[in-house]
């Protein structure tokens, strides 16, 4: 390994440690620190929706409703659909508190969940009772770790409970960076075109049967894929008329 790795290794796993003063800076330092940076990129973005009224609509009726988005496509949800209470379930790691604490800042109420099946489905109860509630949820059905764009059953077992809809939540920029993670999280470049865009809702049957969730799951897929789609068509189109009016 080389001096710099190391080093770099090194301090990574003495941030994460429990002890002070670090654990002050990740919970409430860093998400903090986070927001303006967020805040300052969106600042710079020229953004168009489509879809958002009718999303619009739906926020506040008597029973939530489920956003459905890919993993790597959450940081314009975060600063559009800000204080809207829509929900989102949360990991209780070191990562997981700090994106926690920071969509918080964003009026995101959080539930914590877990990769541990019991807990998760503790997770997926108290969701369900919010939702049923009036709650809206946002859900990366891909998420917390894959496989990339590969819906899981989670959302879809919600809807169907609820029951409420799925309405799929995507995002198109002209031009982005990718982290090397396993999602290839998308951040839009500063003064980059974007466009978001939410496709028309989906209802889910009630008490799907277990041999029919695989079908569900891979319909979901396609319909967030679709909506994806979508955003990038608009986005070209959006260009276009900017092109024409030049």
């Amino acid at each position: 390994m080389k001096v710099q790795d190391y080093a770099i290794s090194s301090f990574r796993d003495y941030f994460w440690s429990q002890g002070e003063p670090w654990n002050s800076i990740r919970t409430w330092g860093l998400p903090r620190f986070l927001r303006v940076v967020h805040s300052v990129l969106m600042c710079t973005l020229r953004i168009s929706t489509s879809g958002v009224r009718q999303a619009d609509a739906l926020l506040g009726q008597e029973m939530g409703v489920v956003f459905i988005t890919w993993h790597d496509l959450t940081l314009m949800p975060l600063h559009l659909f800000r204080h809207k209470n829509i929900g989102v379930i949360m990991s209780t790691s070191h990562s997981g508190r700090i994106q926690a604490a920071l969509w918080r800042l964003y009026g995101w109420p959080t539930t914590w969940g877990s990769t541990n099946k019991r807990e998760g489905i503790k997770a997926l109860r108290e969701v369900l009772r919010l939702l049923r509630a009036g709650q809206s949820f946002a859900f990366t059905p891909d998420g917390p770790k894959g496989p990339r764009h590969q819906a899981h059953p989670g959302a879809i077992y919600l809807a169907s409970n609820a029951p409420t809809v799925l309405m799929p939540l995507t995002v198109a920029a002209s031009a982005y960076w990718r982290l090397p993670t396993w999602d290839r999280y998308l951040i839009p470049k500063p003064f980059a075109h974007v466009h978001v865009h939410i496709g028309d809702p989906v209802t889910v049957p009630t008490d799907i049967p277990r041999d029919e969730m695989e079908q569900w799951q891979q319909s979901v897929t396609t319909i967030i894929n679709e909506a994806a789609a979508e955003a990038s068509r608009q986005l070209y189109l959006n260009h276009k008329r900017k092109d024409n009016k030049n």
